[in-house]
């Protein structure tokens, strides 16, 4: 990979990172208005704290995935795989820098490393079949 690789795969993971959260929200969005609405703001910070990190697994896995599916077809002659685990690998040591930062007592540890494990077997599932596809 050359230099503007990896800047591509910073790219990548910052927006990764931002649909991650903007899907936290929407998850947020419809509990509170669909599924348990009628709260109070404090409710459902509180239910974010629980609800939040596990939609992160899921959808992360799916958007991780997505993109690495994304740019393995788009660029079959490139090495999917290694860009992929690129991405994943910057947007895990941003993730936990941030988890760090802000207490990592607040997180549980076991929901952070099946995160970190459903983003890599996203990417790298989302990678070998944008392969087999090209091939």
């Amino acid at each position: 990979m050359t230099a503007i690789d990896y800047l591509k795969a910073l790219g990548v993971a910052l927006l990764l990172m931002v649909l991650n959260v903007a899907v936290s929200f929407v998850v947020m969005a419809v509990y509170g208005y669909l599924i348990d609405p009628g709260h109070e703001a404090s409710y459902y910070e509180s239910a974010a704290q629980r609800i939040a990190p596990w939609s992160s697994v899921f959808a992360g896995a799916v958007l991780f995935f997505a993109a690495a599916w994304l740019f393995g077809i788009r660029k079959p002659a490139s090495p999917a795989l290694v860009f992929a685990l690129t991405f994943t690998l910057i947007y895990t040591l941003i993730d936990l820098g941030i988890v760090v930062a802000a207490g990592a007592g607040t997180f549980s540890g076991y929901v952070v490393a099946i995160s970190v494990a459903a983003k890599f077997a996203g990417a790298f599932l989302g990678a070998r079949l944008a392969r087999r596809a090209s091939a």
